[in-house]
């Protein structure tokens, strides 16, 4: 007995809702970038390095499922489609094991894998040869490449903010910002937070 799920619901749903989906998905993409390191940092205090292969599991889950979903609902006999399937697979855990070694890696190629399948599904209405497959790897790699881009400039922005801010405190400009930052002026500049003078507070 074949097992079957009704996905009727989503082919319903329309051109451009299925469009926002995947902007609402891809701007929320970029806005984790900020918080990924932090957000990581806590991870790993919490659970450990072994939180670094919840990726690798996810990713063996999912391929796991559209395995099944080949087989039993859509019944494919096609021995090419099976090829094809396994040569991914394999494509991507050597991705998994040999160019992303951290989890913050490996989560950035699941979360662009179901990106991939988000445009796929929105691209489906427009397009129906198979072509689809090229404007599909084409959009994910343009919006991946913005996302390297915004990684990139973090940095810059955060350096451009910290000069900023010791110029301020440097020219005086304004008796608050100065007494209110300046005791975390060799923290901004340094990272060094036990260099602090605080009157009546002693950091061990």
């Amino acid at each position: 007995m074949a097992l079957y799920v009704n996905y009727s619901f989503i082919k319903k749903i329309s051109r451009e809702w299925r469009w926002g989906i995947v902007a609402i998905y891809t701007l929320a993409i970029y806005a984790f970038l900020p918080f990924g390191p932090r957000f990581w940092r806590f991870v790993l205090g919490q659970w450990g390095h072994s939180i670094n292969y919840l990726g690798l599991f996810l990713v063996c889950v999912l391929g796991a499922y559209f395995l099944l979903y080949l087989i039993f609902q859509k019944q494919v006999k096609k021995i090419s489609v099976y090829f094809a399937f396994f040569l991914i697979s394999i494509s991507c855990l050597a991705i998994l094991k040999y160019m992303c070694s951290t989890g913050p890696e490996r989560f950035h190629l699941l979360m662009y894998g179901i990106l991939g399948c988000i445009i796929f599904w929105a691209l489906k209405l427009d397009v129906k040869n198979k072509r689809v497959y090229f404007y599909t790897t084409l959009l994910v790699f343009l919006l991946g490449t913005v996302d390297e881009l915004i990684q990139g400039l973090l940095p810059m922005l955060g350096l451009l903010r910290q000069r900023l801010l010791s110029s301020h405190l440097e020219r005086g400009d304004g008796g608050v910002l100065r007494q209110t930052y300046t005791p975390l002026y060799p923290l901004f500049l340094k990272g060094n937070y036990k260099r602090l003078k605080f009157p009546n507070i002693k950091i061990k």
